[in-house]
């Protein structure tokens, strides 16, 4: 089955929170927001989530949690915080004072958030980023599925609506063609003679081009591949936009070649249905 654009993934673990929002979109897009010491691990991030999806815009938002940053306490550079107290005190030596904690802590590296290699960063993100996006591809799923399920049973409308139609235009050129011979015979009573034979040729080519047969089977072979489309693994939004495309084809062609009241307000119809298949296929990556 088919997987929507649209879904929600979550996920929060080692003081870090990883959120994914997916919306419709016609291409990829994929856009980060993370904290600023976290930007290193960026396209590690950006790249884990496009590999995911085919089409959609995806938001990636990552967060530190402040209550486990705070549980952690004050994270300090004890030796590089002894090698600076030392430092000030041979300064003070030369120059007088004493060195005190605030002036070693005043020294940028000494306390604060532990620069990460961009390793270690990913190594905690990484188990993060992959549960979140397991619930957003989850969600993404579940959703192309009522989606899938939706258009199927349009399809079956649809279907329903081409065996009424195949049933209508049943004997529809031999209609047309006598309905044509009894007009033109009314016209030309009283006229000079026409020549039969050419006459017969004319009607039967314009009888034939009211002839809607092939369109109707060549209808039945799309809403096929339309359904085996949807049950393949590989489901693809622009694929099935492609096959409504001949779809909605075929549907003009025959409302255009049809001399019949009955099927026109059939193809009106199917028309109304197809608007509905087209507006589920915007939500299909």
């Amino acid at each position: 089955m088919p997987g929507s654009m649209t879904g929600y993934g979550h996920a929060e673990e080692g003081g870090y929170s990883v959120e994914i929002k997916g919306l419709n979109n016609r291409y990829k897009d994929i856009r980060v927001k993370l904290p600023r010491d976290m930007n290193p691990i960026e396209m590690q991030v950006r790249s884990a989530v496009s590999d995911a999806i085919h089409r959609g815009k995806a938001d990636v938002i990552i967060t530190r949690n402040i209550v486990e940053a705070e549980k952690q306490g004050l994270n300090i550079n004890w030796d590089y915080a002894k090698a600076v107290f030392e430092d000030l005190r041979t300064m003070a030596g030369h120059f007088g004072g004493e060195p005190s904690f605030r002036d070693v802590i005043a020294v940028p590296g000494v306390t604060g958030e532990e620069e990460k290699r961009v390793e270690e960063l990913w190594a905690l993100i990484s188990p993060v980023l992959e549960k979140a996006l397991k619930g957003f591809l989850d969600s993404r799923m579940e959703e192309g599925e009522k989606l899938g399920r939706d258009m199927a049973e349009r399809i079956q409308v649809l279907e329903g609506i081409r065996l009424s139609i195949e049933k209508a235009s049943q004997g529809m050129p031999e209609i047309f063609a006598e309905r044509l011979h009894s007009n033109i015979n009314i016209l030309l009573q009283g006229k000079p003679q026409v020549d039969e034979i050419r006459l017969a040729q004319e009607i039967a080519i314009m009888a034939e081009r009211c002839d809607i047969t092939e369109e109707v089977v060549r209808l039945k072979s799309h809403f096929d591949v339309f359904r085996q489309t949807l049950k393949s693994a590989n489901a693809a939004g622009r694929r099935l936009e492609f096959i409504l495309q001949e779809i909605n084809r075929e549907f003009n062609t025959i409302g255009s070649k049809s001399q019949d009241t009955s099927i026109s307000i059939f193809v009106i119809d199917a028309k109304t249905e197809l608007e509905k298949i087209r507006e589920q296929l915007q939500n299909i990556e």
